[in-house]
């Protein structure tokens, strides 16, 4: 798979939401190695500490109810700024020019602590990545009743990292609880045919990877060791190292993001072949992807591993 790059987005600490990102990945590390796969975050119903306020001083604070892109440089459009608690919105527009291909976008809340402007924000478990033709589409739920200031882009990285991005206010309807019922978590999962069409086929996928691979099972006892090997493309050099990341689902149609299986990693050796052996402890069927970055690109294969 050629996709986009980035890092998997820190888990909200009070809701579960929905993250458009068609493949996200973060960085790396040895061969064979033991692992158990975790689900980033658990959901708590506590409320963010703060002042609340009202939708005239969250306007008058730079949070209208359509995104304030000043400063942003792009477009940016919410399909509504008034949701009951874990219906879908989505927020779509185009990245500023500098933004790079790949960069991750963060959606975080403001939590102010007086009526002056004063405040923190909170990271959410809500990422999507900035595409090739530079538009960005992000699908969420929101689970905390309430109006709030969000903001949603990144930081520069420089010495002295700076906010890139725009704001809006949105208002959440509903009486729940601010964890999500049954059902309503985004950790998805997928059946075989699911992740079939999403990407994650049974024989190793490498329609984008442009060499070769096989895989030994796609279905084993958990711990069990299981090989992948085969021959990279020949913009994958020798001595590149190919990273195992585990999809992480936000629905049942493709979208979510990948999360890197510590340690799991190889290196294309001189003959341009590679090899891992790895172990997956917990059970469960998933799907993977194995490879690197290649300028603004990911460069991988893709299959699914069902450990019993």
């Amino acid at each position: 798979m050629k996709g986009t790059l980035g890092a998997l987005a820190s888990a909200g600490s009070e809701e579960s939401c929905a993250v458009n990102v068609k493949r996200v990945l973060s960085s790396v590390v040895a061969t064979t190695v033991s692992v158990g796969l975790i689900i980033a975050g658990s959901p708590s119903a506590s409320a963010d500490p703060g002042v609340t306020l009202t939708s005239q001083q969250l306007t008058k604070q730079g949070f209208p109810k359509k995104p304030n892109t000043t400063g942003w440089d792009g477009t940016a459009l919410l399909s509504t700024d008034t949701a009951p608690q874990w219906e879908d919105v989505l927020l779509t527009g185009k990245a500023p020019s500098f933004a790079p291909i790949g960069q991750v976008l963060t959606m975080q809340r403001y939590v102010p602590t007086d009526t002056n402007g004063d405040g923190s924000f909170k990271d959410l478990n809500i990422t999507t990545t900035v595409q090739k033709n530079g538009t960005f589409s992000m699908h969420f739920q929101l689970g905390m009743p309430g109006t709030y200031g969000y903001r949603v882009g990144y930081l520069t990285s420089s010495s002295s990292p700076e906010f890139v991005g725009f704001q809006y206010q949105f208002t959440t309807t509903g009486t729940g609880k601010a964890a999500p019922s049954s059902g309503q978590s985004t950790a998805v999962k997928l059946n075989a045919s699911q992740l079939e069409k999403a990407g994650f086929t049974r024989r190793v996928n490498t329609a984008a990877w442009g060499g070769t691979a096989t895989i030994s099972a796609n279905r084993v006892p958990a711990g069990a060791p299981v090989t992948i090997q085969g021959t990279a493309p020949s913009e994958v050099a020798p001595g590149t190292v190919l990273q195992l990341s585990r999809f992480v689902p936000t629905d049942k149609y493709g979208s979510g993001s990948f999360e890197q299986v510590a340690g799991v990693q190889t290196q294309v050796a001189t003959d341009g072949t590679f090899s891992l052996t790895f172990e997956i402890n917990q059970t469960g069927r998933y799907g993977y992807t194995l490879g690197t970055a290649v300028g603004q690109e990911w460069v991988g294969m893709e299959f699914q591993l069902r450990t019993t």
